[in-house]
Formats: structure tokens, sequence, C-alpha cells
């Protein structure tokens, strides 16, 4: 079975058109079905994963994503791309009462994903249309 991969121009298009008329989407499971049902209309053969219609958003400009976290036990020395939207990762660093830094923690240069040093796993996406 072959599929199609929509343009990025179409996907922010019906974005911006659901975010508009809702304002706010509570989850990433709701934003992509209503997507998919305005991509079907379209072409039957798209295909969209909720990971690229999210980046997307992102990249629009005028939809803010909420991130809820999970706390794992799980102990981050080093992380270089985001698991949200896939940018790049700075160390946050503090400084010790003698003099040196150390790093607790790492953020997103593009979303607002962070994490200190155990690992906070996303698992919810809330989306907000910025007027």
């Amino acid at each position: 079975m072959s599929y199609e991969i929509p343009k990025e121009d179409e996907i922010k298009e019906i974005l911006l058109k659901i975010m508009k008329r809702r304002g706010i989407v509570e989850s990433q499971a709701e934003l992509h079905r209503e997507v998919m049902k305005h991509l079907k209309r379209r072409n039957k053969e798209y295909k969209l994963s909720g990971k690229r219609m999210r980046i997307i958003a992102l990249a629009t400009g005028k939809i803010k994503i909420e991130i809820r976290y999970k706390l794992t036990d799980r102990i981050v020395e080093e992380m270089d791309k985001c698991p949200v939207c896939g940018g790049n990762m700075v160390r946050i660093e503090n400084s010790t009462l003698d003099g040196e830094n150390v790093v607790i923690g790492f953020k997103c240069t593009k979303c607002p994903y962070w994490t200190g040093k155990k690992l906070r796993v996303p698992i919810r996406y809330i989306f907000r249309y910025k007027s």
C-alpha cells in the first residue's frame, strides 16, 4: 500500500485553522486526529506522524506547547537532541561554593523542554493558540 507525505505548508495551514477555532487542544493524539481528518479530505493517501505534526506546530510560531512530564530514576549524563522537537540541548550549569561549574540539567534551544539530572519524560502535550 502506498502513501503520500503532505507538504509542511499544508500542515501549517490546517494546524492554524484548527487552533484559531479551538484555542486549546488538550493532547497530541486529539490534535493529530483532527489534522488527519482534514488531510484525508484533501488526499486519502496522506500520512503524518504525531512527532512531525508537533514539530511543525512549534515552527508556526503561533502555537505554544505545554509539556506534562513523568520523572524517572534514569540519570542523564549527556543529552544532544530534544525528545520533543529534535532541537539542540544545552547544559544548565551552576557554580558550587568551591567555584566549580557543575551540570544540573539540560534545556532545549527551540522548545520549552528541559530536564534535570533525573530524566523527565514527556507524557502529554497541550497545544495553545497564541493570538
